[in-house]
């Protein structure tokens, strides 16, 4: 090679390294000192600054970490990773079910039916509570000496308006005795029944399905699809027939019912272990409570409310009445009582509770569920039904009201007319096709 040409790369060689130098300098933020070349200034050791650099896909400057402080591309411009998805939150309408990840319980927010049977100890022992309660060793117990063919019936409800698609069950009465005696086959099960619907906005039950239940002990739940359902505020199990129990062919038993939603395991809170709330709004099949005194009467739990009358006024030591539930007004509880006044009728009216021999303690509050309006009619009544007295108070013209119970096709509301507002208020019993434009209430029990 000829010497030149050797002085050439011997002089190139020389300045590459400086050039480098050169491009990696940089100068210390803390103290000012500039030229230097390492991760730390030589004159006060401040650590050297992240380079920043500017993102190549959305044009951000002032960048100096791995990722675009704007749309998070990485520094070597690679695709943007998207951000972590949070997670949903927990549903407190629905519950996990164990083993499940597509299927989630519906909660419910009160359970009801058509009746059950009293216990004299432990007057709840055998209410539609214990049909929900998550402990298949209890459950709801009922006469089927009431009806069947429909007329018994428990009813879950739904508050916030549920999606529905499923029902499970587990029959009959799951529990064993301090004895060992298997409760299952000695008391009566549910084999025919008819499940069905009432939506928000709706005052009547629709879209009916028949089941058939198994006659199977502690094998499970029996689980049963319905259709996808939406806006649920009710889902009544109306009982068409049963199996008969050995020993107590006619006390119907239901350990456990629950209804059922299509959707993943983590949209739903853990299970909670914790029993359902409870609106007791069930008549019991028990002949009633004493009196204390003869018993003024009003229509409502108030003196604002017409007057039926005084009952049992020479005969009321020994009377009984059953008492459904109480109220508070100004001051004063009262209570609202059913009973016959032997050939003038039958009436479901209040009076003060200080006139029945009852533990205030074991009474249901009044709350009212529903507003509506009203049309007019004459059908008005002191009671749900047409044995019942009529009331002194017909609807002359259209009205609106609050919604208390539903029974036996009738309504139990508090209305008034519009241009009369509160200070013209009464409480009657009416047809519920009487009833309409109804809209979820606030479920105060204010009166």
């Amino acid at each position: 090679m000829k010497k030149r040409g050797i002085a050439w790369i011997l002089a190139l060689m020389m300045i590459l390294p400086l050039c480098v130098q050169a491009e990696s300098t940089w100068t210390c933020t803390n103290c000012g000192q500039s030229g230097n070349t390492g991760n730390f200034c030589p004159n006060c050791a401040a650590p050297k600054p992240d380079e920043e650099w500017t993102c190549p896909n959305c044009g951000q400057t002032g960048n100096t970490g791995n990722y675009c402080s704007n749309c998070a591309t990485p520094r070597d411009g690679g695709a943007a990773e998207p951000p972590a998805a949070a997670a949903p939150a927990a549903d407190p309408t629905l519950e996990q079910i164990p083993g499940e990840t597509e299927r989630v319980k519906v909660i419910p927010t009160g359970i009801n039916a058509s009746s059950f049977i009293s216990n004299k100890s432990n007057p709840s022992l055998w209410s539609p509570a214990n049909a929900a309660d998550g402990n298949e060793t209890t459950c709801w117990q009922f006469s089927a000496k009431k009806g069947l063919k429909g007329k018994s019936w428990i009813r879950l409800d739904y508050d916030y308006g549920a999606v529905v698609d499923e029902i499970w069950f587990k029959n009959g009465f799951w529990a064993v005795n301090d004895k060992g005696k298997d409760q299952y086959p000695i008391n009566a099960r549910l084999k025919a029944v008819k499940v069905e619907f009432l939506y928000a906005g709706e005052s009547k039950f629709r879209d009916s399905t028949s089941l058939t239940l198994a006659d199977e002990s502690r094998n499970g739940w029996q689980q049963f699809s319905l259709g996808h359902h939406e806006n649920v505020t009710q889902v009544r199990v109306a009982v068409v027939s049963v199996y008969k129990g050995s020993s107590f062919p006619n006390d119907v038993c239901l350990s456990e019912v629950m209804t059922v939603r299509h959707a993943s395991a983590a949209t739903a809170m853990s299970p909670q272990g914790t029993q359902t709330a409870v609106v007791y709004e069930s008549r019991p099949d028990i002949t009633g409570v004493g009196l204390l005194d003869k018993i003024a009467t009003r229509s409502g739990p108030g003196t604002q409310f017409e007057e039926p009358g005084t009952f049992f006024p020479n005969t009321w030591k020994t009377e009984t009445v059953l008492v459904l539930k109480k109220s508070f007004d100004n001051g004063v509880w009262w209570v609202q009582l059913d009973f016959r006044n032997g050939s003038k009728g039958h009436y479901r009216v209040w009076t003060g509770a200080k006139r029945v021999d009852v533990d205030l303690n074991r009474v249901a509050e009044d709350k009212w569920s529903y507003e509506c309006d009203i049309t007019p009619t004459n059908d008005v009544r002191l009671g749900p039904g047409g044995d019942y007295a009529k009331s002194a108070c017909p609807i002359t013209r259209y009205a609106v009201g609050n919604i208390y119970a539903q029974e036996n096709g009738y309504v139990d509301v508090q209305y008034w007319y519009e241009d009369d507002g509160y200070d013209g208020e009464h409480r009657v019993w009416i047809p519920a096709d009487c009833v309409f434009n109804l809209w979820n209430g606030d479920h105060s029990g204010e009166t």
